[in-house]
């Protein structure tokens, strides 16, 4: 891993820290998930507190999500990639991993939608 990349990833996860801190101050654990298709992408996130996983409003943190988006695209960048998942996982310790993904792109779905948890599929 680049110099490069580590400081992307590390502000990743303070933005992201950051941001659920404010939102909701009793969080346990929060995940981000990015996807670029190529010529496509987008990102959305939740987050669990008092056993509860809400999905991070993407109209009220828009630029949170912009400046999420464009550092995965750097990253991206960095590895020489145009397809990924990845997925920031953090806990209220400040613990977080950051998990790649090059051909499955359905991978770590964050959704409420048919029966989804709000928590990443596979996680």
């Amino acid at each position: 891993m680049s110099d490069e990349q580590s400081v992307i990833i590390i502000e990743l996860a303070k933005e992201f820290i950051g941001l659920i801190r404010q939102i909701e101050p009793a969080w346990q654990n929060a995940y981000f998930r990015f996807c670029s298709e190529g010529i496509k992408h987008g990102s959305n996130g939740s987050y669990v507190s008092d056993g509860k996983v809400v999905i991070i409003d993407p109209f009220k943190h828009n630029a949170f999500f912009k400046y999420m988006n464009e550092k995965a695209m750097r990253i991206l960048a960095i590895l020489g990639k145009e397809q990924a998942v990845l997925l920031l996982v953090i806990d209220s310790n400040f613990n977080f991993d950051l998990k790649y993904e090059y051909q499955n792109l359905d991978r770590w779905k964050i959704t409420k939608i048919n029966g989804g948890t709000g928590i990443p599929e596979g996680i």
